[in-house]
């Protein structure tokens, strides 16, 4: 009976390299199919055909799902080519005359015989190649794989991770486009290649000089974020944005050691700014730094190499801007779309509204707790494709791959959103996990998202004494999916964004398929239980060894004429602070933004985190004497450069060329597409219908405006402070 490719792939793992002939023998016409579809050159796509299947030899078992072989295949065919792509130089000179009478004249007869039988065959394949070109890419591929790979649209489906349905539509829509007598050739040129004799026999004979690597113990190396625990914060030049608006995201992993990571911000001015660790209290970051235990490894030396991203797709830049799409499915579920033409990778995000400010009293932080339980529902996930984290007013969840599994993904984001039930194994599992974030959190005075856990607690609910850790330790698996099921999916409130390679009508119809049957509930977020005459200057402790402070200003929401002045304040502000010396003596991290969103109310912060043992109210003085100089105009000269900045990003997402050009080094190029889709997601979740309004206003706002809000809006009657200290020990 003949073996199906797990059954092959076990028998390889157990040492029988023959399994492995067989599994080349079945896929080789595809793979090289696949090779020159890329690159276009028949004999360096054997090659690549050949480096294909000696990497999959190799990493073989590293494939955690074996049944994806096919598409496991694709993606590293795919890698290969891009790299071969990208160190192709000029392609030589015809020979001169000097080289020509250089040459036996012999020699060069044979020569000419040979080069006329050439490129009559170089003719047709170039004419077959012109054809193709007339066909979209994903038309083109499927008419590639299904002539010169010879395989079945079962076969083809399976190999690019999409249904028979569609790969049907897509040869006979390739079929319509062409002529009978342009099809007839094409089938008869690719037909009639064939692969080098010695193809086989050469893989076969390398494999026997290979040690297949074994699976990594602990935690995998994460190939998305391949950096050294010393790294630091990388301040991305591209205009002055969302500093404070997105903070990038460090991949999905329940096992990851809590390590200093690289944050990518959008600002015009580098932030001369000191070696801290960039935390964010996300699912995935949890053991204490530094140390090697069971739950994890550091990262090591040998993934800083030139060659650390070849583990993800690479992006072919262009000079297009990727095109956006928005529809809405029909149970509400809204959908923003980044078509990027060329790309083979595809992010999916979904944008939740339980967050950190949210939650209800004394509930404090089971908006993460659930984020956790939540993507746990589909059983262990693959941390290198999957991620989450909770905000202030809002949970992402997110997931990427490539064209070839975005489907998958696809499915994971529709199980998580149909409530699938928490089990008690989970929460066991869980909790712990969450709970160690603290003491890395506490160690590294990183607190600001606790911070807005508490300010929510003091402010909505009335709370002076705020349980952190005791509060999700008496949380029970009941009232946890309760809580779930009644706040996180709600209607008119879901958003996913989508950024990649998938076109859009494909990617429209097959949302709907998945996602369109799930029930939304109606808005029932945790209303404040705090009557509105509550003091506007608050202590509270809390369970954290932090003293962290606030100060909040109530703002009109977007769609007020003032909202642009008062962002561009808060980036301003927020400068000025992170810069300042004196703030740097006296704090660890200090934050300023306008995304401290509740259901009733929208707050311009600051928010900072105190060494131990200073003096508030030098901390609150110093920050109000940088606030000082907005209030008049003729100070305000980083207005214009900052507000045009804004109203460009808001206007469009940037063209490719333009992102990849401010790619640091050791940063693959899916890493810069991803962070786009979390960054224009968080945009359209934020602002939505208000988009290109607001792009509008931020082109206008003046110096003159800045000083016109700061002196109406942060006053000292609008002002609401927030002392935390730690609780005495009991």
């Amino acid at each position: 009976m003949e073996k199906n490719d797990v059954q092959l792939i076990h028998s390889i793992l157990s040492g029988d390299d023959e399994a492995f002939g067989t599994l080349v023998q079945k896929y080789q016409k595809s793979v090289h199919a696949l090779a020159w579809r890329k690159i276009g050159d028949f004999h360096y796509a054997e090659e690549i055909t050949q480096d294909t299947f000696l990497q999959a030899y190799e990493k073989l078992p590293t494939l955690k799902d074996l049944n994806q072989f096919a598409g496991w295949l694709y993606v590293i065919t795919n890698n290969l080519c891009t790299d071969w792509l990208r160190k192709q130089k000029p392609a030589m000179q015809p020979l001169g005359d000097a080289s020509v009478k250089a040459i036996d004249k012999l020699t060069y007869e044979r020569y000419v015989l040979e080069q006329r039988e050439t490129e009559a065959t170089e003719h047709r394949h170039e004419i077959v190649k012109q054809l193709l070109k007339k066909l979209p890419e994903s038309e083109r591929t499927v008419v590639t794989l299904y002539y010169l790979g010879e395989m079945t649209t079962k076969e083809i489906g399976k190999f690019l991770g999409v249904s028979v349905h569609t790969i049907t539509s897509r040869l006979q829509r390739a079929r319509e486009r062409l002529k009978t007598s342009e099809e007839l050739l094409i089938n008869e040129t690719l037909g009639g290649l064939q692969l080098s004799n010695n193809l086989y026999e050469n893989i076969m004979r390398e494999v026997a000089d290979i040690k297949p690597v074994s699976p990594p113990s602990g935690k995998p190396l994460l190939p998305w974020m391949s950096f050294s625990a010393a790294t630091v914060l990388i301040v991305l030049l591209l205009g002055a944005s969302h500093q404070y608006l997105v903070r990038f995201q460090r991949p999905y992993s329940f096992e990851a050691q809590a390590e200093p990571t690289i944050e990518i911000i959008e600002t015009a001015v580098v932030l001369e700014t000191d070696a801290k660790p960039a935390v964010r209290n996300q699912v995935g970051q949890a053991a204490t730094p530094g140390k090697n235990n069971s739950i994890g490894v550091q990262v090591s030396e040998e993934v800083l190499g030139p060659n650390a991203s070849k583990e993800f797709p690479n992006l072919l830049t262009s000079n297009t801007t990727p095109k956006v799409t928005r529809f809405t499915l029909s149970n509400g579920i809204q959908v923003v779309n980044l078509h990027v033409e060329n790309s083979t990778d595809v992010g999916i995000f979904s944008y939740l509204p339980l967050g950190l400010v949210t939650d209800g009293k004394a509930r404090a932080y089971w908006s993460h707790l659930i984020n956790h339980l939540t993507v746990r529902t589909t059983g262990p996930l693959d941390f290198k494709t999957s991620n989450a984290e909770t905000m202030a007013d809002n949970m992402r969840l997110e997931s990427w791959g490539g064209k070839d599994t975005w489907t998958q993904s696809l499915a994971r984001h529709a199980k998580w959103l149909s409530r699938l039930p928490f089990s008690a194994e989970s929460l066991a599992e869980e909790l712990p996990r969450v709970l160690s974030q603290f003491d890395y959190i506490e160690a590294n005075l990183a607190t600001h998202k606790l911070a807005n856990v508490a300010w929510n607690q003091v402010f909505r609910h009335g709370e002076t004494d705020i349980a952190m850790r005791r509060g999700i330790q008496s949380a029970q698996l009941s009232e946890l999916q309760e809580y779930r099921d009644q706040h996180l999916v709600q209607a008119d409130r879901v958003l996913l964004c989508v950024i990649g390679g998938v076109d859009p009508e494909t990617l429209k119809d097959t949302m709907e398929k998945q996602l369109g049957a799930i029930s939304l509930t109606e808005k029932t977020l945790p209303r404040p239980t705090v009557p509105p005459e509550i003091a506007k200057n608050q202590n509270a402790t809390w369970d954290i060894n932090v003293t962290h402070y606030m100060e909040t200003y109530p703002i009109p929401r977007t769609e007020n004429e003032d909202y642009p002045a008062l962002y561009v304040a808060s980036l301003i502000w927020g400068l000025a602070c992170t810069q300042d010396a004196q703030l740097k003596e006296l704090t660890a991290y200090i934050h300023c933004g306008v995304d401290l969103v509740t259901p009733e109310q929208v707050y311009l912060y600051v928010s900072a985190s105190l060494k131990q043992g200073t003096d508030i109210e030098k901390v609150k003085q110093r920050v109000r004497q940088l606030m000082n100089p907005l209030k008049q105009s003729e100070n305000n000269t980083q207005v214009l450069m900052v507000a045009q900045s804004l109203s460009k990003e808001l206007g469009a997402p940037p063209d490719m060329k333009t992102l990849m050009k401010y790619k640091p080094e050791n940063v693959p190029e899916a890493l810069m597409l991803l962070q786009l889709g979390v960054r224009w997601g968080t945009i359209e979740y934020q602002f939505g219908g208000n988009l290109s309004q607001l792009a509008s206003a931020f082109a206008d706002v003046s110096a003159v405006d800045v000083a016109s809000v700061v002196n109406r809006y942060l006053t000292e009657e609008q002002r609401m402070t927030l002392v935390l200290t730690p609780r005495a020990s009991e």
